[in-house]
């Protein structure tokens, strides 16, 4: 069954792309996931802020990022005992380490959150959500800018609010991950606080704690999809010498390196990404005879209460 994204322009304009399914055994778990979400979509909320990374969207440009991350900076200092101090006005990854840095401290994980995020209010919740977004929107939209929007890496998140079945991922299922990442490969998404074994390395990021290094622990139904040439990530002796360092064995399947393919887009990247520079609002996903359809903006001025009312019902 295929999977219909659509998307819009400033116009109202459509135009709509095709993901094709796999038929592993991973992709059918994501799927029969996909198809519960759907089904049981009700008021989650899709963020869309937080949905087209590395393109170069005029929906969500760097000034947004900046505004929504200085917003989101200001609540935190206001209203709750915690501090960041930082300079945001200029960015480098170091200094990007240290938002994230502030973000899991704040956040806590998904399995164990911390006291500021379940004593805070929803536009508390809220705003701590937005440092995580913002810090790889900024990661992203830098690199970009620096392969001049030539061959770069261009990602769709697909991630909603208010998700609260999971499943825990089996063995089997991590053994599918793979270091190779070709042109419109769709995968699971990370639906989970912290950084993957992968992303610290290649962040060199010296400022997060061990615990929040971890491998993809759940399926939601949530995916991503890549637009970009084909590339892999690192498996040379640096990389799992500073795994063993970490005291990780490299040979450990369930570390889960990499990405795990659920099904592929049916354009090429070149396309992928020409169609994705005017049409760079998501607003509809179709599957198995179920429609959803997203007719809000994220600058519209009702947006950021939407996500801090669901914030609020976080832990009911």
């Amino acid at each position: 069954m295929t999977i219909t994204l659509g998307f819009r322009n400033i116009y109202g304009s459509s135009t709509s792309i095709n993901l094709l399914p796999d038929s592993t055994e991973t992709s059918l778990v994501w799927q029969s996931a996909l198809d519960n979400l759907l089904e049981t979509h009700n008021d989650k909320i899709f963020q869309k802020n937080f949905s087209l990374l590395g393109h170069p969207a005029y929906n969500r440009s760097k000034q947004h990022m900046i505004n929504d991350l200085e917003r989101s900076v200001s609540i935190v200092n206001i209203h709750t005992e915690y501090k960041i101090d930082e300079d945001f006005s200029t960015f480098d990854q170091e200094t990007l380490n240290r938002l994230h840095h502030h973000f899991e401290i704040l956040q806590g994980q998904l399995w164990n959150p911390s006291s500021f995020l379940t004593t805070a209010s929803g536009e508390v919740r809220c705003a701590i959500c937005y440092l995580n977004h913002c810090c790889h929107e900024l990661e992203a939209y830098y690199d970009s800018y620096e392969k001049e929007y030539t061959n770069y890496n261009g990602y769709f998140y697909y991630n909603l609010l208010g998700i609260t079945d999971r499943t825990d991922m089996p063995l089997g299922i991590k053994k599918q991950f793979t270091t190779d990442i070709t042109d419109g490969m769709v995968y699971l998404h990370y639906a989970q606080t912290g950084k993957t074994w992968y992303e610290a390395y290649l962040d060199n990021d010296l400022e997060i704690d061990p615990s929040n290094i971890s491998e993809h622990r759940v399926i939601t139904g949530e995916f991503n999809l890549y637009s970009g040439p084909g590339f892999s990530f690192p498996t040379d002796s640096n990389f799992t010498s500073w795994l063993e360092s970490k005291n990780v064995d490299p040979n450990d399947s369930d570390l889960a390196l990499g990405y795990a393919p659920v099904a592929t887009a049916d354009v090429p990247y070149t396309e992928l990404q020409e169609i994705l520079k005017e049409y760079d609002d998501f607003y509809s996903i179709e599957f198995n005879g179920k429609k959803i359809e997203y007719n809000y903006r994220h600058t519209d001025p009702e947006y950021v209460i939407m996500l801090e009312r669901m914030w609020s019902k976080w832990n009911v």
